[in-house]
């Protein structure tokens, strides 16, 4: 049985890195989340993260699907080519179909191991990009969608003037290109394919990627989605992570501006404002970190402005709102508890395509003549032994590998509850017409 949304938070709360008063307790004590995304094949990497985490006494863990992972693994004929003349046969999205199929696997490795303490995240489900030179749409009138969007982003620029200042005075053009993002078909679509996966299997965790959009539009978009999570799927336990500022894409560098001074104490009030007016339940900001760090390539996480901007959510929110390390395989440590969960996916995709490559290299002549044995299952167990040795070195690291005693003590005293039933995501779309 995978940790539902309510057990995460309290493994999180019992994690908590600061003491009622805002200070860090002692950094042996502290912990971090491992977050491994997994990736097709599903069975390989679902079945070594199920093992690493049962390993020993019990290590918790999230195992994350991303939005593309999702789509691949649900057939989308744009990520897996049919042949010719094959037509894809299923009426739900492909996000949701393979979200589907890949929890169904993880929750099956999780029972078959023995994993007490893995849970299903999503991650970087991104929004839609905002192209501040794209042309407007032809005005259609004020149509309701249009007049909701419009009060959303009053809203959250009134919510914001006091914290952000003249950051936040646009022009009309520029209202209306937010406008015109808001009612695109384009976030219409992410917004039902997220609410959908999130119906579909009520995961513990889910990651908005609001890349590069601007403050406004993160505050208005985010908040919309905490709304559609817990008010139209009717899900109050999911923790939902949110993003604010760039924290980078697979592949891309990204400039690193350190702040100091009363420039990080804005940046951290600002962190809080968004928290505050989202109601968002884990957060990702930049530290420095990159994506798809390659084995030799390190960065050293921005400590300050973690210990600053943690302590200033956890005082001024009333609760622990855990950081999310986006490219952890490329950080060169890990700030227990100020990292509240580490994602990490580069650092098993290599250790497994090095594993497969290294067979190749040593059977390539038997492969070539077509011995069943160098071509068979073999392959891919040795890759789920490899990447589990993989996931249990990264639980190492976090601090939380064996806590699966404490664990139980802290899930046993949570009250019996039972879920409200869940709404239909098309029924209660606000832009719909």
């Amino acid at each position: 049985m995978l940790l539902t949304g309510r057990q995460l938070r309290a493994v999180f709360q019992h994690f908590c890195p600061f003491d009622s008063e805002g200070n860090l307790v002692e950094a042996n004590s502290r912990v971090t989340l491992l977050a491994s995304n997994v990736n097709l094949p599903v069975e390989v990497q679902a079945r070594a993260f199920a093992m690493a985490a049962a390993a020993g006494e019990q290590s918790p863990m999230l195992v994350q699907l991303s939005f593309n992972s999702a789509e691949t693994i649900g057939n989308d004929p744009a990520r897996i080519r049919p042949l010719p003349g094959i037509t894809v046969q299923q009426t739900e999205a492909a996000v949701v179909a393979g979200a589907r199929q890949a929890v169904k696997l993880i929750d099956s490795y999780a029972a078959a191991y023995g994993a007490k303490y893995l849970a299903v995240a999503l991650d970087h489900f991104q929004v839609p990009k905002y192209d501040e030179s794209k042309e407007l749409a032809e005005s259609q009138g004020e149509t309701l969608a249009m007049q909701l969007a419009a009060a959303r982003i009053r809203h959250a620029m009134q919510y914001m003037k006091p914290v952000f200042g003249c950051e936040i005075d646009i022009s009309d053009d520029t209202f209306a290109r937010y406008l015109d993002y808001l009612v695109s078909p384009a976030y219409v679509k992410f917004r039902r394919d997220f609410l959908g996966v999130v119906q579909a299997v009520s995961p513990a965790w889910g990651m908005i990627d609001t890349e590069k959009l601007p403050p406004i539009l993160d505050f208005v978009v985010t908040r919309e989605i905490v709304e559609g999570v817990r008010h139209v799927v009717g899900n109050e336990e999911m923790m939902v992570e949110a993003e604010f500022g760039a924290t980078g894409q697979s592949g891309q560098a990204l400039e690193y501006r350190k702040l100091t001074g009363a420039a990080l104490e804005r940046f951290a009030e600002q962190v809080c404002c968004f928290i505050r007016y989202t109601g968002a339940d884990g957060i990702a900001y930049p530290i420095g970190m990159e994506h798809a760090a390659k084995k030799d390539v390190k960065h050293e996480p921005d400590r300050e402005r973690l210990q600053v901007v943690q302590r200033a959510l956890f005082l001024a929110c009333g609760r622990y709102i855990p950081f999310a390390q986006h490219g952890g395989t490329g950080a060169a440590s890990v700030e227990r508890g100020l990292v509240g969960k580490n994602n990490i996916n580069t650092h098993y995709l290599v250790a497994g395509a090095n594993s497969l490559a290294d067979h190749v290299a040593s059977h390539m002549d038997g492969i070539r003549a077509g011995d069943k044995k160098y071509c068979g299952s073999g392959l891919f167990t040795k890759m789920i032994q490899v990447e589990a040795e993989a996931a249990l070195a990264k639980l190492m690291e976090t601090g939380s590998v064996n806590t699966g005693p404490a664990l139980a003590a802290v899930l046993n005293q949570l009250p019996k509850h039972t879920e409200a039933a869940s709404g239909l995501v098309t029924e209660l779309d606000p832009y719909a017409e």
